[in-house]
């Protein structure tokens, strides 16, 4: 093989500088030696292809070989508890007289057996005394590695030739196997750490088509571009192709196309490749397909189609602009090359409201002799270009924007027919009539929260839409909240103030409790004044009271929307104790929680009808005290008796009914004083002052 060199290809150049900058610039960590293998699926035979990963792996193992082992690992379905070994085959490259015929014929071949057996191995393309002569002393086995790898990518019968492929037509459809790759160390080669992969012939899928295929056509050119990242494992290469007709494609290149910045710091996610265009006038279209490892082709990709686009080299340049005595009109100078004034066919005017536009022709025909341009019925903003457009209507340039702002004082009108409402989680929204104005900017948004307070604004920008959301707190003090819209015009000029929108907040906050301040207690009646709760608006207080005396409920007295704040109690019964409260009621029925309660005691009226002539005897003998009175007896429902030792406390002692008159105390001792207290209760549930009398005995 001293006669066979490598034939020039444009990508092996490329290649060749690429592992030259990478050798001179950064010190690539060498990897674990070992064998990678890969399989591809088809329906009646499982393809593989392997490599080793560094040149020392790769030179042993083209002179030791390699040894390829076939394993079942399923079948029907079923995994098998130990793998089933089926055959062991050591694969080597063809020897080198096989080659010669090939060789000749083929550039692939030569690639591979000069690296392979080639006693020297060197790269034409470039001047012998350049860069890749120097490499190729200085490196020369990574150059027979990485060549031969990448061209036996591209060609799967070649790289079965060269001992680095097998194609295996012995399978069944309800297994599943294990290929396991090896150095064939029994040849003398050192230990080189092998790899495995698992196919099926039921898990065939048939190759994806090329996505996003993409092109974008300049003058007389066109950049192609096409996903390459989510098939990168599955295509080796493509191969584009042109058409003039859309229905004969042509490849654009001899060779495969191979994405060569792909790099592991920095993957590539497209491929780009650019192709010159003979002619701007003619449609030309592009289709792509992808090449696995193992030669296979998938279908073509959608076909795009462009032309392409001259370019115009002059560009209009607008230099002033100066606003008329009249309305809304202004004078716009422009400057553009005399010498261009021979390739263009006009002038047009673009005009639009925004700098990103969308602008539109205002003025069309514009001769290619002027340089200045009355406008009128201007906007309140305005952004202007002045563009060229060739004889090649394609031809085209437009200048930079420039605004146009003419004079403008007027406000907007104030907006009206403000509307809104305040829900229960306080989330308040107002609408109102949209301004008519063309130069409406949008509107700022105030609000207050009582009605005589200068009201705030809340928006920090001017508002574009005629509705506005807004919350407020429910459970505050203020039961009303007022809003007030300023409309705004591009010019920043101000509508005056509409009028102030006032919204009520649902009541969900009870009133104030009023408070007891003072009360009056004569005889037969008792008089309460209270402050009243400060809750707005419309508020019904009511007075409940409670007997102690009889333990009786809670009755109220008195109901009241009135602003009156005492109350005169006269339905009483002497000497009873009482206890008040009061609450109030908002105009939604919430409840104040009740005032503090306030207990009196009635005053006893004075009752005509009473004990009278309480009187006593004392009979040592029989050892007992007689007591006795007179009293009306239709007047009294019964007696209370109370005694007491003098210097104690008195107890209730007897309770007799209203027409006894007289008892006899027999639990008396000698040498002591006892008082006793009679009372008497009348049918109307008064009670009569007491009678009391004291006894030494």
């Amino acid at each position: 093989m001293k006669s066979l060199y490598i034939k020039a290809k444009k990508y092996l150049v490329v290649l060749l500088l690429l592992l030259w900058s990478g050798h001179m610039f950064g010190q690539v960590q060498t990897p674990e030696e070992s064998i990678q293998i890969i399989s591809r699926v088809q329906k009646d035979r499982v393809l593989l292809r392997w490599a080793a990963n560094t040149p020392s792996a790769w030179k042993t193992t083209n002179a030791s070989g390699f040894v390829l082992e076939k394993y079942v690992l399923a079948r029907d379905g079923k995994r098998l508890q130990t793998l089933e070994k089926v055959w062991e085959k050591t694969i080597k490259a063809d020897p080198l007289e096989t080659w010669e015929e090939l060789v000749n014929n083929n550039d692939d071949a030569a690639v591979i057996a000069q690296a392979i057996f080639g006693e020297s191995f060197y790269v034409s393309g470039g001047k012998s005394t350049q860069l890749a002569d120097i490499y190729n002393l200085s490196n020369e086995i990574t150059q027979r590695f990485s060549f031969s790898l990448l061209t036996a990518d591209a060609n799967f019968e070649i790289a079965k030739k060269a001992g680095w492929g097998y194609e295996d037509t012995e399978v069944k459809q309800n297994e599943k196997y294990v290929y396991k790759i090896k150095g064939n160390t029994l040849s003398g080669g050192k230990f080189i750490k092998g790899t495995a992969t698992i196919a099926s012939t039921k898990e065939y899928e048939p190759l994806p088509k090329p996505i996003d295929l993409r092109g974008v056509f300049g003058d007389k050119n066109v950049v192609l571009t096409w996903e390459y990242a989510l098939f990168k494992k599955i295509f080796t290469s493509y191969n584009l192709e042109r058409s003039e007709d859309g229905v004969n494609f042509k490849p654009l290149s001899k060779e495969p196309i191979v994405n060569l910045n792909d790099k592991p710091n920095a993957p590539a996610k497209r491929i780009f490749y650019i192709d010159s265009l003979a002619s701007n006038d003619k449609t030309y279209y592009y289709r792509v397909n992808g090449i696995t490892s193992f030669g296979e082709k998938s279908d073509y990709s959608k076909v795009i189609s462009g032309k392409g686009s001259p370019i115009l080299p002059y560009t209009p340049r607008i230099i002033d602009v100066k606003l008329t005595k009249k309305a809304n009109e202004a004078e716009i100078f422009w400057d553009f090359p005399k010498k261009g004034e021979a390739i263009i066919q006009k002038f047009q005017l673009l005009i639009a409201p925004k700098d990103e536009g969308p602008y539109k022709v205002e003025k069309d025909s514009i001769g290619v002799t002027n340089r200045r341009l009355i406008v009128s019925q201007l906007a309140s903003s305005n952004y202007v270009k002045i563009k060229a457009v060739g004889k090649n209507p394609k031809q085209q340039k437009s200048s930079f924007s420039t605004l146009i702002q003419p004079v403008d004082t007027i406000p907007p009108d104030a907006p009206i027919n403000l509307q809104g409402k305040i829900d229960s989680l306080g989330v308040v929204r107002v609408t109102w009539k949209q301004n008519e104005e063309s130069d409406l900017l949008g509107y700022r948004i105030f609000r207050g929260f009582t009605k005589e307070e200068e009201p705030s604004q809340i928006t920090e920008t001017p508002f574009a839409n005629n509705s506005f959301t807004d919350s407020v707190e429910i459970e505050s003090l203020n039961s009303k909240v007022y809003y007030q819209v300023v409309a705004v015009d591009k010019r920043f000029n101000h509508s005056e103030k509409s009028v102030v929108l006032v919204l009520e907040k649902p009541d969900v906050i009870p009133p104030t409790a009023p408070v007891f301040s003072d009360y009056d207690v004569q005889e037969g009646k008792i008089q309460l004044k209270w402050i009243r709760s400060s809750e707005e608006g419309e508020v019904t207080h009511v007075l409940s009271r409670k007997n102690l005396t009889e333990n009786s409920e809670w009755k109220t007295v008195l109901t009241t929307k009135d602003t009156i704040q005492q109350f005169e109690d006269t339905q009483l019964k002497g000497n009873h104790t009482y206890r008040y409260r009061i609450k109030a009621i908002d105009r939604s029925g919430l409840s104040s929680k009740p005032s503090s309660p306030l207990t009196i005691q009635a005053q006893s009226l004075e009752v005509l009808t009473g004990v009278k002539g309480l009187n006593y005897v004392v009979n040592r003998e029989t050892n007992q005290i007689e007591i006795f009175w007179r009293a009306d007896e239709k007047e009294i429902s019964e007696y209370t008796l109370y005694k007491q030792l003098k210097e104690e406390k008195p107890s209730t002692w007897r309770v007799l009914p209203g027409a006894i008159k007289k008892v006899i105390d027999t639990e008396v001792s000698p040498n002591e004083t006892y008082i006793y207290h009679v009372r008497a209760s009348l049918l109307n549930g008064d009670f009569t002052k007491v009678k009391t009398i004291e006894v030494k005995f």
